[in-house]
Parts: structure tokens; sequence; C-alpha cells
């Protein structure tokens, strides 16, 4: 029965120690704010001023200069990695405008021909193309119209060939027969001067 009492006062004291241990002030990992209000509550008066115990007050600093160190660490910390995305940004933005000055380019021959060698634009191609076939119309219009003159004109030429040909024979057989006739007459003169001599 001693043993089962001496468990048991042994048992209860671990659980006193150990709730010791457990429990903490405010100046063990508490905000800044809550360590300052705590101070405050536990401190005496005196007269009108508090009386502060130094070993609350070194517990204060240190949890202080603990908090800005650990801030000024999450600080350069945090100015790291603001200049590391920096970094990206700034390779992210040149690779931006490095794609952009290719997508420019491919959109600009997507939207282009080449023509003699030349980069030209879709609509000026067309209307190259265009003003081309127009005045190859224009052309093939004039050279019809030249042929049909020039046709007209053959034809006339050919009429007035076979109008003077036919004018000429006419008027070669009018010239031979008249030559006849005159060789004839004078064959008869030559006849009748003969039979007169």
């Amino acid at each position: 029965m001693k043993g089962t009492i001496v468990t048991f006062l042994i048992f209860f004291l671990f659980q006193g120690l150990s709730a010791q241990e457990t429990k903490k002030t405010p100046l063990e990992g508490d905000n800044l704010e809550n360590q300052f209000q705590y101070i405050i509550t536990k401190t005496e008066k005196f007269q009108e001023y508090q009386v502060i115990k130094r070993s609350l007050l070194y517990k204060l600093k240190a949890n202080s200069l603990d908090t800005i160190k650990n801030l000024q660490a999450e600080i350069k910390s945090l100015n790291d990695k603001v200049s590391d995305l920096n970094s990206k940004l700034e390779t992210i933005q040149s690779k931006l405008n490095e794609t952009q000055d290719k997508f420019d380019t491919v959109t600009k021959e997507k939207d282009s021909l080449r023509l003699l060698g030349m980069l030209v634009t879709k609509s000026a191609f067309y209307v190259i193309i265009i003003s081309i076939i127009l005045g190859l119309i224009a052309a093939l219009a004039i050279v019809f119209i030249l042929y049909k003159r020039s046709n007209v004109i053959t034809v006339k030429t050919k009429e007035t060939l076979v109008n003077t040909q036919e004018e000429f024979e006419k008027h070669r057989k009018w010239a031979l027969e008249k030559e006849q006739k005159l060789s004839r007459e004078l064959l008869k003169e030559k006849q009748k001067n003969k039979g007169v001599i």
C-alpha cells in the first residue's frame, strides 16, 4: 500500500513539474505588444512611477532585439526574393520583347507576299497584280484595235490593188489593142507609101 501511495506522489510530482514546464509567461513567445502589456500589468507603482523588475526588462530587451533581428532577417530575405523576382521579371520581359518582335515579324511575313524578292503587303500585292492585269487587258485591247485597223487597211489596200490591177489589165489590153491598131495602121501606111513610091 505504501508503494502505491509513493507511486501516486511521484506521479503527481512529475505532473506538477511538467505542468510548470509547459506553463509559459507572455514574455516567452508572445508578440511584443502582448509582452509590453504584460510588463505594464506586472509592474509595481511607486508614487507616480511604474517600477519594472530588471529581469523582466532584460527579457523584454532580449525579446525585442530577437524580434528586430528576425524582422531584419525576414526583410533581407524578402529583399532577396524581390531582387530575384525583379531579375526573373527582367528576363521574362526581355523574352516577351523578343517573342513580340518575332511575332511582329511573323505577322508581317504572314500578311505580306514576296514580289521580285521584295516583301510587299497583300493589299499592295493585289493592287499591283490587278494593275498588271488591267494593263495587259488595255494593251491587248489596243493591239486588237490596231490589228482590226490594220486588217481594214489591208483589206482596203487589197481591194484597191485588185481594182488597180483590173484597171491596169484593162489599160494594158487597151494599150495593146491601140498599139496593135497603130502598128497595123503604120504597116498599112508603110505599104501605102511603098506602093506609092
